[in-house]
């Protein structure tokens, strides 16, 4: 605001001021512009500057070169959808430059003139007197490599929880099988024995060897279907939405089951959370997840207590799962992710392994702090611009 007051004091002075000063201020400024001109093209990352109307003010050498606009004319001045092909980016810009809402390193996926990511950052300016907006300083940063190096070390990862997830699936199929056939070879034997058919109790025991191969078959199924769903690469079907509504349908779905077990359950929404896209059904199951792995966790504490709570954060937003049960020691806090590692009497320990997966998907992070006897806190922390996670099964990988 002090600079717009001194303009103003300048300019209605200026019939006042000597010819000679005019002239010395003014070059004065030409310097001032040409070295900062010369500054700001010596960047590696783009500067783009624009007024509130998205009409494009100033443009570096580097931001011409990112978005492919070496060469062009008549930049300055257009705005941003006369200029920029990638409509990802213009419609980022229009969102948050419009809105006055900073964004930090927000990749945007550029296809000229080869593929590439481009992390963006804006800073709203302050308006000048009598104007509702100023404009806002948007910074373009090439995260290609980056994003090269992270697509690696997910590649890693992957293929180490492949062969960790085979190993448990070779153990957790090895018990069912085992009674499978000891059950099978029971049946064999009766049925070649005419005088077991006849009796009752011989008649009652093949049926119930009968039973335990059907549910050890079921279980078989159960197993193989975790184990899909935990490593079988599924592209989100993102939609634009309002997170908190969603998250309150899942409330609406697991209340009668949280009460039913003695068990509190709250929301808590940050309603500031501007509408985002996400998968519902992946999200659903990872909520799902985290609610009954809680459930688990308070099973027989008096005042049991669950919450779910979002809230708005730096460049996204968070979704916590929190109760107060029995809590994870340190120890095994370094190994709750691990597929089929699991603290509970039963279950496949691929519970935490998937909403790990979903999360990922999304671009996100999880988190967990825990404390024995106090309970355990699960955060997952989402860009609000969602970036797409390129899985092996896309593009000819795995």
């Amino acid at each position: 605001m002090r600079k717009a007051n001194f303009e103003g004091k300048f300019l209605s002075k200026l019939s006042k001021i000597d010819k000679q000063d005019i002239e010395g201020f003014l070059g004065h400024l030409v310097r001032e512009k040409s070295f900062l001109e010369i500054i700001f093209n010596a960047m590696m990352d783009g500067v783009v500057v624009l007024r509130p109307s998205l009409e494009i003010l100033y443009i570096n050498d580097a931001a011409m070169e990112l978005l492919n606009l070496a060469g062009r004319r008549r930049i300055v001045g257009n705005r941003i959808h006369e200029v920029f092909e990638n409509r990802d980016l213009t419609e980022l810009l229009t969102r948050f430059a419009i809105g006055r809402q900073p964004v930090q390193d927000v990749e945007v996926e550029l296809s000229t003139p080869e593929p590439r990511w481009v992390a963006v950052s804006i800073i709203p300016l302050e308006a000048d007197q009598g104007q509702a907006a100023g404009g806002a300083v948007v910074i373009l940063r090439d995260a290609s490599a980056a994003r090269e190096n992270e697509e690696t070390r997910r590649r890693a990862e992957r293929a180490n929880t492949m062969a960790t997830l085979a190993a448990g699936l070779a153990h957790e199929i090895k018990n069912p099988l085992n009674s499978l056939q000891i059950h099978a070879q029971l049946l064999q034997r009766a049925l070649k024995d005419e005088k077991s058919r006849s009796k009752k109790s011989d008649r009652d025991r093949l049926m119930q060897a009968s039973d335990i191969i059907v549910e050890e078959i079921q279980r078989l199924g159960h197993v193989v279907d975790e184990f899909l769903t935990a490593v079988r690469p599924t592209k989100p079907l993102f939609q634009r939405a309002n997170i908190n509504t969603h998250v309150e349908r899942v409330g609406t779905m697991m209340r009668p089951e949280v009460e039913s077990r003695g068990t509190r359950l709250t929301l808590s929404l940050d309603h500031d959370i501007p509408t985002v896209e996400f998968d519902p059904n992946q999200i659903t199951q990872a909520l799902l997840n985290l609610i009954k792995n809680s459930l688990d966790a308070v099973e027989g504490r008096e005042d049991a207590r669950i919450q779910i709570r979002t809230m708005l954060a730096d460049s996204g937003y968070l979704i916590s799962v929190s109760d107060n049960g029995r809590g994870i020691p340190e120890e095994q806090l370094k190994l709750i992710l691990e597929p089929y590692y699991t603290t509970k009497f039963s279950g496949t320990g691929l519970g935490l392994a998937i909403v790990s997966r979903i999360v990922e998907e999304h671009g996100g992070k999880l988190d967990i702090l825990s404390q024995p006897d106090k309970g355990t806190v699960i955060t997952l922390a989402f860009p609000l611009e969602t970036r797409p996670v390129r899985l092996l099964d896309q593009k000819g990988e795995g």
